[in-house]
């Protein structure tokens, strides 16, 4: 009976409504953006360790590290651009999976190199330069974008009468909605009391109730 019940109300018209779905991207673009959000983080640790440390104190080969530090950087980055263009029309699917989780593992990476180089008082070179600037303009890049995304989101939403609302709350007030019309499409008491029956054997007799 409930269940029906439940049926009756998504269905209208014979057509089931479509449930509300603020992003509508597949869990395996949300497993790939995190996936290499993290392998970004890694390939920074990795640099981190690197270039803080005497090529005599490291047991792992100074070049092979750097190089395998920087293919998984690079990765992340060519990955969330692919994602950011496949995926350009999911503005929170970008703002909640690309934007800013990204922005924040390129702040941890900044401040992981920073520490290990504040940490030994190591001279700068060129490499340590790159490893500053490199996290420090993607995360800006992507803050950036996210601000950008996330007032265009806004707009949209304004601009449709529509505030910015979660699945549970959306699908609540469609439901509300429907067993509002529902109710006021039933016939009134005093409808029903106020009808006329007509008893017309020979179309002659005409009779109130």
């Amino acid at each position: 009976m409930l269940a029906s019940s439940y049926e009756a109300i998504w269905t209208t018209s014979g057509k089931t409504l479509p449930r509300t779905n603020v992003t509508g991207v597949s869990l395996l673009w949300k497993v790939a953006a995190a996936c290499f959000a993290a392998l970004q983080l890694v390939g920074y640790m990795i640099l981190a360790v690197v270039v803080s440390s005497p090529p005599h104190e490291l047991r792992i080969n100074v070049t092979v590290s750097t190089v395998a530090g920087f293919v998984l950087v690079g990765a992340s980055y060519g990955v969330s651009g692919l994602i950011a263009l496949a995926q350009c029309h999911q503005m929170m699917f970008l703002l909640h999976s690309i934007f800013i989780p990204y922005s924040t593992m390129n702040l941890l990476a900044l401040l992981n190199i920073l520490l290990h180089i504040e940490g030994r008082s190591l001279q700068m070179n060129a490499l340590h330069i790159v490893n500053i600037c490199l996290p420090s303009t993607f995360s800006m890049c992507y803050a950036l974008a996210a601000s950008l995304v996330y007032r265009e989101s806004r707009r949209r939403r304004m601009e449709e009468g529509m505030p910015l609302l979660t699945d549970e709350e959306m699908q609540r007030r469609q439901l509300l909605r429907l067993l509002g019309e529902r109710n006021t499409s039933a016939p009134s008491p005093e409808l029903v009391r106020n009808t006329y029956r007509f008893d017309l054997p020979r179309g002659e007799t005409v009779r109130r109730d």
